[in-house]
């Protein structure tokens, strides 16, 4: 298990302690209070806990362990934290929202005078009964949000591999006769491990055969941490077919351990040909269709400058083939969806991503609102945009990060028609 797991085990645990401590220090003001609760208290963060450790000390990563073990231990686990995580998260934007009005405060006891008359005012009985008042109203607040919060978990738990098939038609400026109803199968963030195992991509496998696209395109992470973790998905891959191929490219998953095994796999033990700053040129039907794949890197992040960089080899492709490129429909496999404004520069006309996920968990969704982490990251989140005459897609995807919960948005495989 790589370092960045237990970096992300540490912040999960350090944000459940925010809310053990909080929920302590509330229930010591409570007349029920007694110094042996704050062990009652306890046991669940550690019960919930000790699911997580058993599996991945007992299993470890080459086994998938069995389905009344993931019911009865993982997906508690999993609703658990998810849950913490979402309450966590209200505890420190309300504290955030406190501060500007209690740095004053602390200020003010630095000086003995006035620290003297404000713990007078404190026991006044007016204040007394706004603090009463303000108590109540904490807690059913806190009642609300832990309930929204668990209810929300345990669905987006129990929903997290229920995947939909997307059916979108996308016009191509100029596209010939002969490529119109041209299909091409869609599916991204794929992140074969601890929550994709080989059973569940062979499900996604048997859809993809059953949808008869022309064309499958798979533009990143592969894996979730692990490297190693490839072949289970080059096993549940390895009878995939599409009558053009199936074209691949790396996003920043795939980097965290080493690109170089990931790309050596799925090439030599999948039929999918990965496009690492490459192109191929498909015939279909007497016409020319350029498909082309840029790597992501681990280190690009969401740095509009970073990302620029692993556009440098399109340039260089463009400047020797610029003839033919300007005639032919082009399609790009791109991880991240970030550049898009400057990819559209370059009239490509379909750009296909992922890496967002759809935002996976989105507490509030209504249009093309979207409120989630991936929405402060980047204006592309999911589906259809268009810049002049480029086109590009962003996929939800089919696999999590983090913890395997979805809310409000559904895993997918799409099928894309080019008219």
């Amino acid at each position: 298990m790589g370092w960045r797991i237990f970096i992300f085990i540490g912040i999960l645990i350090g944000l459940q302690s925010l809310v053990y401590f909080t929920f302590v220090n509330y229930w010591k003001t409570t007349r029920l209070y007694k110094p042996a609760h704050r062990w009652w208290i306890l046991a669940p963060f550690l019960l919930f806990n000790l699911s997580f450790l058993t599996v991945s000390l007992v299993w470890g990563r080459k086994f998938s362990p069995p389905d009344w073990f993931k019911i009865a231990g993982l997906y508690p686990f999993y609703i658990w934290m998810a849950a913490t995580f979402f309450i966590s998260l209200w505890l420190l934007i309300g504290k955030i929202i406190k501060l500007p009005f209690q740095i004053p405060v602390w200020i003010a006891k630095i000086f003995r005078p006035l620290r003297e008359k404000i713990n007078s005012v404190k026991e006044k009985k007016a204040v007394k009964t706004v603090d009463l008042s303000r108590r109540k109203f904490v807690r059913f607040a806190t009642m609300g949000i832990s309930t929204y919060a668990f209810a929300g978990a345990t669905y987006g738990m129990l929903k997290h591999d229920s995947y939909e098939i997307d059916y979108k038609q996308i016009t191509i400026e100029n596209l010939p006769p002969e490529l119109r109803g041209t299909t091409i199968t869609l599916l991204s963030d794929i992140h074969a491990g601890q929550y994709m195992n080989e059973k569940e991509m062979r499900e996604y496998a048997d859809v993809i055969n059953s949808l008869e696209s022309d064309i499958v395109c798979i533009p990143g992470d592969f894996v979730n941490f692990e490297s190693r973790d490839v072949h289970m998905l080059t096993s549940a891959f390895r009878d995939v077919k599409a009558k053009h191929g199936i074209y691949g490219s790396l996003g920043n998953h795939d980097f965290f351990q080493d690109a170089d095994y990931v790309a050596k796999a799925l090439s030599n033990e999948s039929p999918i040909q990965l496009l690492r700053n490459e192109h191929r040129v498909l015939k279909i039907n007497g016409k020319e269709l350029y498909m082309m794949g840029i790597d992501d890197t681990q280190s690009s992040g969401a740095r509009m400058d970073e990302v620029l960089k692993y556009y440098g080899a399109m340039d260089e492709y463009l400047k020797n083939n610029e003839a033919a490129f300007n005639t032919a429909p082009k399609v790009l496999l791109c991880h991240k969806p970030y550049g898009f404004d400057t990819l559209a520069t370059k009239e490509i006309d379909l750009v296909l991503s992922g890496h967002t996920h759809g935002g996976q968990v989105v507490p509030i969704k209504f249009g093309t609102f979207n409120l989630s982490f991936a929405a402060t990251v980047s204006k592309y989140i999911e589906g259809i945009y268009k810049i002049g005459k480029s086109n590009m897609y962003v996929s939800r995807g089919i696999g999590s990060v983090g913890l395997p919960i979805r809310i409000n948005c559904p895993p997918e495989i799409t099928k894309i028609t080019l008219v």
